[in-house]
């Protein structure tokens, strides 16, 4: 009988060990599923051989869909030469004539679409045994300016070229990430469960027009360098950080921080309880959070600032230069300004009104919070 307890002691620390483990490594912003038991870590494609290649003329196509969503594909785009488009689909088992992928043209449109399969070969993970797969090559000319729509399950959604497009783009993913260079197009809109959206630059601001740009995880994280356009993106509990650009932002995560640096134009900011990070040239718009700090450091205040956190605080930084109608109220939280001479405070110190500088444009900073602290430095 000892022996059998000192046997399920070990047997507990060691179960204690593996999940801590598992813990960690999601924390580090790693997805569980893919790593531990999809059969596919890092996707090192060992073992992958060609099982379809296809060419098909892009003169005349105006329209290309390219959809793994019943096999979970992942999808590689690539600047290809000529008027042809080429198709290159590559898998570990051998794959019958039903299980392979389709390319069909009717009409202005072309469609790809993966086969679900039966053929699978068992390949061994860390902790798992798992199911292979495969991958998909699209070599798509520069020259193509038409609508492009991919999609898939389980896979990555990857552009190793610059997408230059009149029409729209559209990219989803369940579990897999998405990460593309340059993207022009009328519209985007991009969406993955699990998997991280990183992006180096948007525009739709085509011809004068600004175009719909919308970007959208659960857990993964979003991470755009450059974006021109009015542009709305979203996350459950991943994080997302908008760099540069220009055109509206409209940001929401529940439990994920969100940073936005080097914008240029007006904001709107909700989340629960994630932290917010805001750095602007010429700026204006609304925050609105419950229990996350708010950072704000902005060059050129235009227009109206809106404020709002249950108990996290607001720490600000302004030009000395700027002028603008100034209010803020909090239930247990100080209020400090280098402006605070030229506002009136109430008795208790809680609440803050007044002018700073002169003000003929009308801007405006209203600030609101339950148990946090009110701090507005000069830059």
């Amino acid at each position: 009988m000892r022996n059998l307890k000192i046997g399920l002691l070990v047997a507990l620390c060691i179960l204690t060990v593996f999940l801590c483990g598992i813990f960690a490594y999601g924390m580090a912003g790693h997805n569980i599923y893919r790593a531990f038991w999809s059969g596919y870590n890092d996707r090192d494609y060992v073992g992958m051989h060609l099982v379809l290649e296809k060419e098909v003329p892009i003169d005349g196509i105006d329209s290309i869909s390219v959809s793994y969503s019943m096999n979970g594909n992942d999808i590689f785009l690539y600047e290809g030469q000529g008027d042809m488009l080429v198709i290159k689909e590559y898998n570990e088992a051998e794959l019958s004539e039903s299980e392979l992928s389709t390319v069909s043209a009717n009409g202005s449109k072309l469609e790809i679409k993966g086969k679900r399969r039966s053929s699978r070969s068992i390949r061994a993970g860390f902790f798992h045994f798992g199911y292979g797969g495969g991958y998909t090559e699209v070599w798509l000319p520069a020259s193509y300016r038409g609508e492009l729509a991919l999609a898939t399950s389980s896979g990555d959604i990857t552009s190793e070229m610059d997408l230059v497009l009149e029409r729209d783009l559209m990219a989803a993913s369940t579990s897999g990430e998405i990460t593309m260079p340059d993207i022009t197009a009328s519209n985007v809109s991009l969406a993955s469960t699990s998997g991280n959206v990183r992006i180096e630059n948007i525009e739709t601001d085509r011809n004068g027009t600004a175009g719909d740009i919308n970007i959208a995880t659960t857990s993964g994280d979003i991470t755009v360098q450059h974006v021109d356009g009015n542009a709305a993106f979203s996350s459950t509990s991943g994080n997302a950080k908008i760099m540069e650009g220009s055109g509206e932002r409209s940001v929401s995560t529940s439990s994920g921080d969100i940073m936005i640096d080097g914008a240029d134009g007006f904001w709107k900011i909700h989340s629960t309880s994630g932290e917010v990070w805001v750095k602007g040239q010429n700026d204006n718009g609304s925050i609105e959070t419950t229990s996350g700090d708010v950072s704000l450091e902005i060059v050129e205040l235009s227009g109206t600032l809106d404020v709002n956190t249950s108990s996290g605080s607001v720490n600000m930084k302004l030009s000395q230069d700027s002028a603008f109608d100034f209010s803020a109220d909090t239930a247990s939280g100080d209020i400090n300004t280098f402006f605070d001479d030229d506002l009136h405070f109430s008795k208790r110190g809680n609440s803050a009104q007044g002018i700073h500088g002169q003000n003929p444009q009308g801007n405006s900073i209203r600030i609101g919070t339950t148990s946090g602290d009110v701090r507005i430095m000069k830059d």
